[in-house]
């Protein structure tokens, strides 16, 4: 897929990006400020939302299937010659036939003279017979009210497909930092929003894909709506289902192939498309945090490489302590879960509970125990003190 080779050379770029990175873990500067950031106060938001969408493969099939046909008889419709019989007065009879004037020879009271000499005959009304070719058919309002309810099912489906949901999709990351490095405060804001265009462009030279088939259905089904016949055929009435299966719609094939479409796509009630919102666990492991503290580090020492005057900073000061918070402990805890990835999570909690039990158990032995030397020296100064007096 496109999406994952562009995926693909992102992430390549980022590993040469950061293939060098290892080298500012011994810098002193780097140790000092990167302390500064763990212990500062740090407000990260992060989320990623994706669409995963799967198409019903039958209905494209279906529509594939049928389509070489639709477009011939589109093409080359069924035609007969439509007859129309009108009398009308003679100065304006444009087409008189044999049957004009048997039709004549019947109805005498149209005749005003009759020369007996030469056989003239001189009426003042006539049988005109009107001769035309005509699309009226019911093969062909068939076909009409098929493009029509195709176009509707496919532009439903198509919707579906390429529009959904296309404003709440990609990542969101946010970053406010504040630091207090002894001689300066820093305060960092960063927010990148990537979302994702959900276009149709997709490359057409995957004919195997089906958004490429479901894009190429609905250019031809439109194209096919705004053709000349179409347009012509829309002044008929439609046709009602089920279908009446007429001789040519029997015994051609490509009839045969329309009819089995119509009675598909009557039969078919499916949406046709699934949707489904992926979003990705908003927890920052411990890597992710590093990246974000490095392109901060980054920032801000760029930004000091073009000041001329900068107060010198005392980097070997005693490095602070980090405080604990939920986010550290989500994130410890998350790593443990990572690393055990095959153990059931009853016993991943048991574990975690009797470790937790140990430790405290630990620190309230540990908390005794010192309690009980603070003791004995108060007891042993109190003592000294008494012998001296």
């Amino acid at each position: 897929m496109v999406y994952d080779e562009f995926s693909d050379d992102v992430k390549n770029t980022y590993a040469k990006m950061t293939t060098d990175r290892g080298r500012c873990a011994d810098d002193k500067f780097y140790k000092y400020f990167y302390n500064l950031l763990e212990t500062g106060a740090n407000y990260v938001d992060f989320s990623f939302v994706r669409l995963v969408k799967t198409v019903d493969e039958r209905w494209v099939e279906a529509i594939e299937q049928a389509l070489q046909s639709l477009q011939y008889v589109i093409l080359n419709p069924r035609k007969f010659i439509e007859e129309e019989r009108e009398v009308v007065n003679i100065a304006i009879a444009r087409n008189i036939s044999t049957e004009s004037v048997r039709h004549l020879l019947q109805h005498s009271n149209f005749i005003d003279e009759y020369n007996e000499k030469d056989g003239t005959v001189i009426p003042n009304r006539i049988l005109n017979v009107y001769k035309e070719e005509s699309l009226n058919t019911y093969e062909n309002r068939f076909i009409c009210t098929l493009v029509g309810e195709l176009q509707f099912f496919v532009n439903k489906r198509y919707d579906a497909i390429f529009e959904a949901s296309k404003d709440e999709l990609g990542a969101y990351l946010e970053m406010n930092s504040k630091v207090d490095n002894y001689t300066e405060t820093v305060d960092y804001k960063m927010q990148i929003k990537i979302r994702d265009k959900q276009t149709d462009k997709v490359n057409e030279s995957e004919q195997d894909d089906i958004f490429s088939r479901v894009i190429r259905i609905h250019r031809v089904v439109n194209t096919l709506v705004s053709s000349e016949f179409i347009t012509t055929m829309r002044r008929f009435p439609a046709v009602q289902h089920p279908i009446v299966k007429t001789n040519a719609i029997k015994k051609n094939k490509d009839y045969q192939a329309c009819y089995q479409l119509w009675n598909f796509m009557h039969s078919y009630s499916q949406v046709g498309v699934t949707v489904n919102l992926v979003r990705q666990d908003p927890n920052i492991s411990r890597d992710f945090e590093k990246d974000i503290y490095d392109s901060i580090v980054w920032n801000y020492t760029m930004l000091h490489n073009y000041l001329d005057h900068v107060d010198e900073l005392n980097i070997d000061r005693e490095p602070r302590k980090k405080e604990m918070d939920n986010q550290y402990i989500r994130q410890v805890l998350e790593e443990i879960v990572q690393g055990m990835p095959n153990l059931p999570d009853a016993t991943l909690r048991k574990l975690i509970q009797n470790e937790l039990t140990t430790i405290q158990n630990r620190r309230k032995q540990e908390k005794k125990t010192a309690e009980k030397a603070m003791k004995k020296k108060r007891k042993k100064f109190l003592r000294s003190v008494s012998d001296k007096g």
